[in-house]
């Protein structure tokens, strides 16, 4: 991956950033998120953030319109403008932050202070490689729990995954895009977020898969579609 984000993650430090709620979203460092966007406010919070060094904080929203304490910031990496109005973005995920306190605003969009220094060690993943782990017997045995799981969710979903082409991925960033594209409920996303290590987050992934895949998703799916 890219020395560039590691750098730039590391330099980027803003005291307040602006904020998109969004249920069941989870962005992780290294990893990219698409969003379509197309509500007035989120659209003056795109204009604005272009106007500026492009960044946008996401955080779960939850039923009673509060938010979580723990969200993570991205960078605009691609945009383009449909002809309905909509914003079609893409969000490189850069770093956790904690939320200190959200902020008095004029804009239609929520802001808030933040913290980034329990997770200083986030910007190490952009420039995580996967020969490391490839000399490592730990490495090797840690990347193929994480296979296993992601095989049996993957059965339980009869979803067909390029198995091949995952290995050329470094472990940390295979473990963020894994747990940003399961289907896992927003309580378990949060989880997967808050985990403060890649080691962390790698078991509790192994875990949550394991779980979601004993649950007979792909039966339900099919009830679903019928």
């Amino acid at each position: 991956m890219s020395a560039h984000y590691k750098s730039l993650t590391r330099r980027t430090n803003p005291e307040t950033v602006a904020l998109f709620p969004l249920s069941g979203a989870l962005l992780l460092p290294a990893c990219d998120m698409p969003l379509n966007i197309f509500e007035p406010r989120y659209l003056n919070m795109i204009d604005d953030a272009l106007k500026g060094e492009r960044l946008i904080g996401m955080v779960q929203s939850r039923d009673d319109g509060s938010i979580a304490k723990v969200g993570a910031l991205g960078r605009i990496s691609q945009f383009s403008e449909s002809e309905d109005g909509r914003y079609i973005i893409v969000l490189k995920g850069l770093k956790r932050f904690d939320i200190v306190e959200e902020i008095d605003v004029t804009t239609p969009y929520r802001q808030a202070k933040v913290d980034f220094s329990r997770f200083h060690e986030d910007a190490n993943i952009h420039h995580a490689k996967q020969t490391n782990e490839a000399l490592s017997e730990t490495g090797r045995a840690d990347r193929a729990a994480l296979t296993v799981a992601m095989k049996a969710l993957a059965k339980a979903m009869n979803v067909k995954i390029d198995w091949d082409s995952l290995q050329e991925i470094p472990l940390p960033i295979l473990i963020n895009q894994a747990a940003m594209i399961s289907p896992f409920a927003p309580e378990d996303k949060q989880s997967l977020l808050e985990a403060i290590s890649s080691d962390d987050r790698r078991r509790l992934l192994i875990g949550l898969l394991h779980l979601y895949a004993s649950q007979d998703l792909g039966q339900k799916g099919d009830q679903q579609r019928q």
